[in-house]
This record gives structure tokens, C-alpha cells and sequence, in this order.
């Protein structure tokens, strides 16, 4: 029984990780907020390009945080595809169109020097990459189910990295690290570390399909 609880417990914790997000972004990103963030920017948080991409970037990516949460939901895949296919399309437009293209740009005035920079490039591309695979894959002309699940499991990994990098920020702030270097460690750790997750659970999944299927023994 309690085996059988530990996907719900992530994905509570998924939700009160994109809640507490969400509340972040709108005390501080948004217009109106306190503007921390963007003040310790200094001059490139004076820039509307700059400015308009942070915004663009912060509500694309709390369209995916949030659409993505049916999406893994067998029963709901079963009972209502509609659902499914109506967040499937929310979150693809919302990484690709929004959430990636600016996540590009913003990534060029990361903190943590060349690897802080190219640690968001990276995952920007990488999410980018993974979500247009998994869109393609379920195109007519391919309609390739297993490689659809397996690259939208890849971009949700990174998605939620979003949320993992903050959990690792905040413990490297409480253990005492150099913020310059925990903050790039941090970077590459959520990302690099929740696409093992995804791969093992990939692996895993195409590994029980194969399994031959133990059928339950009936009484004499």
C-alpha cells in the first residue's frame, strides 16, 4: 500500500513545487512585484527586450509546470483523451513557442559565467528538442506512441528541473557553498540528474512490456 502512494507523493510534491513557483513569480517577476530579480540584474534589467522575454518566459513556463500534470495520467488518457490531447497542445505551443525561444535569450545573461550560461542553453535546447520529438512523434504520417511517451517523458524531466534546481539552490544556500559555483552545480545537477530519472523510467517501462506477464493462480 505504501509502495503504491509514492507516485502520488511526487506528484504532490510536483504540485506544491509549481505553486510555489507560481506565488515567486508573482511577488517578484511580474509586473508589480517586488522586482528583486530584476534589480540585481542592473542595467540589463532596465532593457524591455530584456524585460518582455522574462515575462514571456515566466508564463510559458508555468503553462508547461501546469499542463504538463494530466498528461501522465493513464486513467485520464483512458477516460477523457480529449483532456489529454487539449494540455498536450497547451504545453507543446507553450515550450516551443514561448518558454524555449526565450529561454535562448534570458540564457546569454545568466549568472554563473561561461558554464551558468551554457548550462541554460543547454537546457533550452535540450527542452526544445525533446518536446518537438514528442510532437513529431505522434504526427499521422509517424504515429509512433512509444517514442511519443518516451521524449515527453524527457521534456517534462527538464521541465521539472525547473523546480528540482530550486530545491538544490536552497540546500547549496543552507550548507554554506560559494553561490557563484552552487549556482552553476545546481544548474547542470537538475538537469543532467532528472533526464537519468527519466531514462531509468524509460528503460524500465520497455524493459516490463518484454516481461512476460505473471497471470494470477486461481484456487484447485
Amino acid at each position: 500500500m505504501l509502495t503504491r502512494s509514492y507516485p502520488w507523493l511526487a506528484w504532490l510534491a510536483y504540485l506544491a513545487g509549481s505553486l510555489l513557483i507560481l506565488s515567486n513569480s508573482i511577488a517578484d517577476y511580474l509586473p508589480g512585484g517586488f522586482g528583486l530579480f530584476i534589480a540585481e540584474k542592473g542595467e540589463i534589467g532596465m532593457s524591455a527586450l530584456w524585460r518582455t522575454s522574462l515575462h514571456i518566459h515566466i508564463i510559458g513556463g508555468l503553462l508547461c509546470l501546469f499542463a504538463a500534470l494530466p498528461q501522465f495520467s493513464k486513467t485520464l488518457l483512458r477516460r477523457r483523451p480529449a483532456i489529454h490531447r487539449l494540455s498536450g497542445k497547451i504545453y507543446g505551443m507553450s515550450m516551443l513557442f514561448l518558454a524555449c525561444p526565450t529561454g535562448f535569450h534570458l540564457a546569454f545573461y545568466a549568472k554563473g559565467g561561461l558554464f551558468g550560461k551554457l548550462g541554460f542553453l543547454t537546457l533550452a535546447f535540450a527542452a526544445f528538442h525533446t518536446t518537438f520529438a514528442g510532437w513529431r512523434a505522434v504526427l499521422p504520417r509517424h504515429r509512433d506512441m512509444t517514442a511519443h511517451e518516451a521524449w515527453m517523458t524527457r521534456s517534462f524531466a527538464l521541465t521539472a528541473s525547473a523546480i528540482t534546481f530550486r530545491i538544490y539552490h536552497m540546500l547549496g544556500y543552507l550548507g554554506g557553498f560559494e553561490e557563484n559555483s552552487s549556482y552553476v552545480a545546481c544548474i547542470w545537477l537538475s538537469m543532467l540528474g532528472n533526464l537519468a530519472v527519466a531514462e531509468w523510467l524509460i528503460r524500465r517501462r520497455h524493459a516490463a512490456e518484454f516481461l512476460p506477464q505473471t497471470q494470477p493462480q486461481t484456487e484447485p
